[in-house]
């Protein structure tokens, strides 16, 4: 758009307090959903198992179709994305503090019903926010760098975001008796929703959305072009395999190694030490990313650095440490090998929409994101389900305690590893397939 205000800090701000707004009802959703269900109002693990995977089957249609629906929206004045986001924000929130009404009374269906409809409404809710604010990232900028510090900016806000939910909320929910108040939980989500909702009325004003797509006036819904246009991006694939072994086998060491410091070093004082490490290499990233995007490629910075993760997986797996520091200095290494790809993932998946657009004649940002996100929900299931199935072939038991039968601890610390160095091995092979440069996309063209 020729008169479009030029890029800047509003855009910035602007785009890093959209994930904010996103992650204030992500991450407590994620992390609190099946403590109030199950423990507060009793519903029944495997009962719950069964409604999230009935939830990602809904997810696995509703995605793409709102994607698409996105894409053949018409622009309301200047903004093709923004109404949605502006608007959509407000069921988001309703949705999200309807499923935490404490009724620990009502009949046993009752919670059932609640639970699966509240969360299939919230989904669908949350997908119409955050496919458009994803897709944003587009049009907003087709300048390489400016996308770079876009993604930047996005990996700030939902930073900041996380601090709150991760640092503050278990100190008031829990009891002392460490038992979750179930009532308080409502307040809570209210708050959060508030602030999530003013934060993205804040990026719908201060942004701009300013590249044009160069694609038919006409172009409609069809779900199958949708799905067709995706597997064939080879780009996006490259991307989408990475991010699916990320999320379902990397990440499982986040889980994964609270049962190794109480069961293997038997230390649980360490696992705040253990999560500290883990969120360093965000922060690392989010320094270094602007001077490294403008010497190296975005391919390069996500892909080479995995071999250091390869290693590094590679030695604690089959190195057995009785050291617990010496451990975390090769889970440190491990983890920060993966900070820039957590950081561009989003400025590249941004770039394979310009790729699709130049292939196709089709500009398919809603499309395209809402089935990358699709798989990222996908692995984040299958990562949950990868890390119980492995302390399972352990043979722990967890009405033994601390007391676990001989071996368990050794295969503890053996998937530990394990489940991260093959996925470390796969970002690094698929990262190789992308196959995007600056000719093809025209990514550092002026906006």
């Amino acid at each position: 758009m020729s008169n479009a205000k030029p890029f800047g800090w509003k855009d910035k701000i602007g785009y890093g307090l959209g994930d904010f707004g996103c992650n204030m009802s992500f991450v407590f959703i994620n992390s609190y959903m099946m403590v109030f269900f199950v423990t507060c109002l009793g519903i029944d693990p495997k009962h719950y198992a069964a409604i999230i995977l009935i939830a990602k089957i809904w997810d696995a249609i509703n995605d793409p179709i709102i994607g698409a629906l996105c894409d053949a929206s018409k622009p309301k004045g200047k903004s093709k994305f923004k109404p949605w986001i502006k608007w959509g924000c407000i069921p988001l929130l309703i949705s999200s503090v309807v499923m935490f009404i404490y009724i620990p009374n009502a009949p046993y269906t009752v919670k059932i019903a609640v639970c699966l409809v509240t969360y299939l409404i919230w989904s669908v809710a949350y997908t119409s926010v955050n496919v458009p604010y994803g897709s944003m990232q587009s049009v907003i900028t087709k300048n390489d760098l400016q996308r770079a510090e876009l993604s930047n900016a996005r990996s700030i806000g939902a930073l900041l975001a996380q601090l709150p939910v991760m640092i503050l909320l278990p100190l008031l929910i829990y009891d002392d008796n460490n038992q979750p108040r179930g009532n308080l939980f409502i307040v809570f989500v209210t708050v959060m929703g508030i602030i999530g909702v003013i934060t993205f009325q804040i990026m719908c004003t201060i942004t701009t959305e300013r590249v044009e797509p160069a694609v038919n006036k006409t172009q409609k819904f069809n779900y199958f072009r949708t799905l067709g246009s995706f597997f064939t991006n080879r780009p996006i694939m490259a991307l989408t395999v990475s991010t699916v072994s990320y999320l379902a086998l990397i990440m499982t060491v986040t889980t994964s190694m609270q049962y190794i410091f109480m069961y293997y070093f038997e230390n649980s004082k360490l696992i705040p030490v253990a999560t500290v490490i883990a969120g360093v290499p965000m922060v690392v990233a989010i320094v270094l990313v602007k001077p490294l995007v403008k010497r190296f490629s975005k391919k390069a910075l996500c892909t080479y650095p995995f071999i250091a993760g390869i290693i590094s997986t590679g030695i604690i797996t089959f190195v057995k440490f009785s050291n617990p520091y010496v451990w975390l200095v090769f889970v440190g290494v491990a983890v920060l090998s993966t900070g820039l790809y957590m950081v561009l993932i989003w400025a590249m998946v941004a770039d394979s929409i310009d790729y699709q657009e130049k292939r196709t004649g089709r500009r398919e940002e809603g499309s395209i994101y809402a089935t990358y996100s699709l798989f990222r929900k996908l692995a984040q299931g299958i990562g949950s389900s990868a890390v119980s199935l492995a302390i399972g072939w352990t043979g722990y038991k967890a009405e033994f305690g601390a007391y676990q039968p001989e071996g368990v601890a050794d295969k503890i610390y053996l998937v530990t590893g394990l489940l991260p160095f093959i996925g470390t091995i796969i970002c690094f092979i698929s990262m190789l397939f992308y196959n995007i440069n600056e000719k093809e996309t025209g990514v550092n063209e002026d906006a």
